[in-house]
């Protein structure tokens, strides 16, 4: 029952969070923020953001909203950051639709004493796989009441709920195409074949025959500029391989270099 009785006001922390309640107004010393703030991306690639905080005193409970847009990216997974564990145990309320990751946790002591985290560290983090170009906001923002740049944080008592004024930073992500893909079969290169030691003979074995002539057949009408140009077969040596070099092989064909 004790650790029953420690977790009912940490319960009622995060409930508050969730409803109706007053934001910090005085001038903010906290910052929330998606870290990186800026990312680019491919198409099919995974990676991950924190929902980072800097300069906070105090800290008991946080809630706060991120929206990004699901026509470019789908949420992988989201889940609690380190810094609130790593003052005590946490208990965490996991809203979270498509679109929108909605996150309230609070961090209590089980044998009933207060405790809370302060300076920077991680309070979230949220892994998404891009599935198409384009680009997102990664929003953060609060509800209840709504503001566009502050996310709710909750203080020490007295006080069951005491707000941290602080400053909300969205985040960016660009998503590039998908970078092409070596090909499976890459042609492969030509055979490589000796001087010839006699006009014709192509892979210079010591005799023309239809192996030579099949070779310069082969490669008729390629340009020195291409690939597979081997200037062997160019048997008249005047930049192309045409039906002259099939000819002057063909009129050599059965000569031996013997």
């Amino acid at each position: 029952m004790k650790n029953v009785k420690a977790a009912l006001p940490v319960i009622v922390i995060v409930l508050l969070l969730l409803s109706e309640c007053p934001l910090g107004m005085a001038s903010p010393e906290a910052t929330v923020l998606v870290d990186p703030e800026e990312s680019s991306v491919e198409v099919g690639q995974t990676f991950s953001v924190n929902i980072s905080i800097a300069n906070v005193s105090g800290l008991l409970g946080f809630d706060f909203l991120l929206s990004y847009n699901s026509s470019v990216l789908d949420l992988v997974s989201v889940g609690e950051g380190s810094f609130l564990k790593s003052v005590g145990s946490t208990f965490m309320i996991n809203l979270t639709t498509k679109g929108l990751i909605w996150l309230a946790v609070a961090v209590y002591n089980p044998q009933g004493e207060i405790v809370s985290a302060n300076g920077t560290g991680v309070l979230a983090v949220a892994t998404f796989k891009a599935i198409a170009e384009g680009e997102s906001l990664l929003d953060l923002f609060s509800r209840n009441p709504y503001r566009s740049d502050e996310v709710k944080l909750v203080a020490d008592p007295p006080g069951l709920v005491v707000p941290i004024p602080n400053v909300a930073i969205d985040g960016h992500v660009i998503i590039g195409p998908d970078p092409p893909q070596a090909p499976s079969n890459p042609p492969s290169d030509p055979p490589v074949l000796l001087s010839p030691v006699l006009v014709g003979d192509i892979n210079a074995d010591g005799v023309v025959d239809m192996k030579d002539v099949g070779y310069v057949s082969r490669l008729f009408g390629t340009e020195p500029t291409e690939p597979l140009w081997d200037a062997r077969a160019d048997v008249n040596g005047d930049g192309k391989i045409n039906m002259r070099d099939i000819g002057i092989t063909s009129k050599n064909l059965w000569k031996t270099s013997t």
